[in-house]
């Protein structure tokens, strides 16, 4: 397999797991949720990833979320499956898992506080990807893993006969233009392309394939700005870049790079969510919601700044 047997391309979702008050999934929000990103022209679906705060749910847990979401999506979209695990047991089982009922592809970090060596880092990927005939996803996100996986690695990880993609998710741009350069013929890559500079390496044809975001914080515009630029509408594209920039500066900027400035990068989004009267729902303990009056004003700000209806729920919630 390789990137040619895959159309995987645009803007990909990584979707929120919505909590009650309580603490309890909440399935039928998840459901609301699915459905809500489909009909705003999501090009795809990840689960179960950090925005979906895997960490704080049960393998059980984690099942039955690929399961609505993969049953609600219905084939329409691709849904990627997070198996990223402390153990290669776990990711193994979820894996499987993913193949079972029905999943487009797994993603897969190195295992968080690990810290393999690069020849550990290998025999792991070539293990749990060994274990699925589906196409799969290299996840380079450094900030959770505690690994970064090296250009010459990813190369190596490359050959892999069921890698088909990788997100790269590496604080530094400069290692996402270098994954492209290095194994952008090879492999679907995903990273920080959501901008002007995105814009441009379509525009010039040098290579990146999509973005990979935290929720629709900005709707449809957030597909659309792949839509415009493939088309060679510029300009229009490049006013949803604008404002995406505008927004995550005013909403993220201050934060400690993953974390956002009024937030869990969690919360945050869920604030995002509910203040447009999504069914963002709430994080689960330790993460908590965000319930400061002013915190949320400066985001329902943005937000209109960025020309976003509202529908306020503060009151409610708090």
């Amino acid at each position: 397999m390789n990137r040619d047997d895959v159309q995987w391309r645009g803007y990909f979702a990584a979707l929120p797991t919505p909590f009650t008050r309580e603490g309890s999934l909440d399935t039928a929000a998840l459901q609301d949720t699915t459905k809500l990103f489909i009909e705003q022209g999501a090009h795809g679906l990840l689960v179960n990833g950090s925005t979906g705060e895997w960490t704080a749910q049960t393998v059980d847990e984690r099942r039955q979320v690929a399961e609505v979401v993969i049953a609600e999506a219905d084939g329409r979209i691709p849904v990627l499956v997070s198996a990223t695990a402390p153990d290669l047991a776990t990711s193994v089982a979820l894996i499987r898992h993913a193949d079972v009922v029905g999943a487009d592809s797994v993603l897969l970090t190195p295992p968080p506080g690990a810290r393999l060596t690069d020849p550990e880092l290998e025999w792991y990927y070539r293990t749990a990807f060994g274990e699925t005939g589906l196409p799969t996803w290299l996840y380079n996100f450094p900030q959770e893993s505690n690994s970064n996986l090296s250009i010459p690695l990813i190369g190596k990880l490359a050959l892999i006969e069921n890698v088909v993609a990788i997100k790269q998710s590496s604080p530094d741009d400069r290692e996402f233009y270098e994954t492209i350069r290095a194994v952008g013929d090879q492999l679907v890559v995903f990273g920080h392309m959501l901008s002007r500079v995105g814009l441009g390496l379509i525009h010039a044809r040098q290579g990146g394939d999509g973005h990979f975001g935290s929720g629709m914080p900005l709707g449809a515009k957030m597909p659309m700005f792949f839509e415009h630029a493939w088309r060679g509408e510029i300009d229009e594209a490049a006013q949803i870049a604008d404002q995406f920039e505008q927004l995550m500066k005013a909403i993220r900027q201050g934060g400690d790079g993953y974390n956002w400035r009024h937030g869990g990068m969690q919360a945050a989004l869920k604030a995002v969510m509910n203040l447009q009267g999504q069914s963002g729902g709430y994080p689960r303990e330790p993460k908590l919601p965000i319930t400061d009056y002013d915190a949320l004003e400066a985001i329902a700000t943005a937000l209109r700044g960025a020309g976003i209806d509202l529908t306020d729920r503060r009151r409610s919630d708090v």
